[in-house]
């Protein structure tokens, strides 16, 4: 399924926008030059080429995590420190926070960085829960 299936069947289409967790957000893929400095981001912080490529393909559909930041910005990397600490920080929606953690190889949820809402193999799989929730509470309308 693409992003645009995903947020076509958990969220209410508003104008060129969807409405997700009571705020909506446009889907507007990333262009070619914002794809080579997520790229080259990752290639400085030594991120998984198979990641990479995943990430790459959502950031080709969508060029940001819920309007927080864009693929090119070198703050994806802010909680990417050291070996104790390397998560990607892909976004937030109030206080939830999407990353993917370099040390579990998992893309999680939770408030801050945390784990606590769960743990997801694939972006995919943790975007579809997300907006499953919404839908399933009333937030996506």
């Amino acid at each position: 399924m693409t992003v645009k299936e995903l947020f076509e069947k958990y969220c209410t289409k508003e104008g060129s926008g969807y409405i997700c967790h009571g705020r909506c957000f446009e889907l507007t893929p990333a262009s070619e030059e914002e794809i080579r400095a997520f790229r080259n981001l990752c290639d400085e912080h030594g991120v998984d080429k198979m990641i990479v490529s995943e990430l790459e393909e959502y950031y080709r559909q969508n060029n940001s995590f819920f309007d927080y930041f864009k693929c090119d910005e070198e703050s994806l990397f802010d909680w990417w420190e050291d070996e104790d600490q390397r998560s990607i920080w892909l976004g937030c929606v109030d206080d939830d926070s999407f990353i993917y953690d370099d040390l579990t190889h998992t893309y999680a949820l939770g408030w801050a960085g945390s784990h606590d809402i769960g743990d997801y193999e694939t972006l995919m799989e943790m975007l579809e829960a997300y907006l499953k929730e919404g839908w399933e509470n009333g937030w996506n309308s």
